[in-house]
């Protein structure tokens, strides 16, 4: 019934307990679920400790690429290889109380899409500029105001995801954000759910410094305008 999908890397400190959370908060109360953690080729122990847990929780399927690709990709290879009714999304920081899934799981049957959106962002202020600048560059190649268009906080019945997912190009950035684009452009039940959001409390973060990010900024800012006039000249 559900596939529950997060990408690792390098999350060795907290990847037990997100891992254990996520199965006793969820998995272990809906029949036929899963639990897939795509590692990323991490170069710390976050692949080990995946394998020992997947031992103990049967309903645990941890997955490596064969390469390092980055979040976008990693997440891409986990959504494309759920086998559920029902595809949930999340990241494996342990930023979200998986207890706030419940809020989108029981308005599922009325919807395609169930998407959350943080309530507050519980990152520093250029983690903050970024999702405000992502916000106006959706607005502006695409005409849509999503107030939280990366959240990794979505539930999804499969089927249309995977229809959505085949007009995103397979080496983007953010797939998620295009995603949140397509899926309220076209004929889909989109619902919104405010989620909790909480500090990084261990982990790698993958993204340190102002350069860096003004690099990933620049990208993704390239990405969007060049899927916009993909999108455009395809009609």
């Amino acid at each position: 019934m559900l596939s529950v999908v997060m990408p690792a890397y390098n999350e060795g400190d907290i990847i037990e307990g997100t891992v254990r959370e996520w199965h006793a908060e969820v998995i272990s109360k809906i029949p036929n679920s899963e639990l897939i953690v795509v590692n990323d080729c991490s170069r710390d122990n976050t692949g080990e400790v995946l394998v020992a847990l997947a031992l103990e929780l049967p309903r645990l399927r941890p997955l490596t690429p064969e390469q390092n690709g980055g979040h976008g990709k990693a997440l891409r290879y986990g959504l494309d290889r759920a086998t559920q009714e029902w595809v949930f999304q999340t990241d494996s920081d342990r930023q979200h109380h998986a207890a706030d899934f419940w809020k989108l799981w029981e308005i599922r049957e009325q919807h395609d899409f169930v998407l959350g959106r943080r309530s507050t962002r519980a990152d520093g202020p250029v983690r903050v500029l970024i999702t405000t600048c992502m916000r106006m560059l959706n607005f502006a190649f695409f005409g849509k105001w999503i107030a939280d268009a990366n959240c990794p906080f979505k539930l999804m019945r499969r089927t249309p995801m995977e229809r959505v997912l085949s007009r995103i190009p397979r080496e983007s950035f953010i797939p998620m954000v295009m995603f949140s684009l397509l899926c309220r452009a076209g004929a889909y039940r989109v619902a919104e759910v405010e989620v909790r959001h909480l500090p990084r409390t261990g982990g790698e973060q993958s993204l340190k410094g102002l350069g860096k990010w003004i690099r990933v900024g620049l990208r993704c800012a390239s990405q969007l305008a060049e899927w916009r006039w993909s999108l455009w000249f395809a009609r």
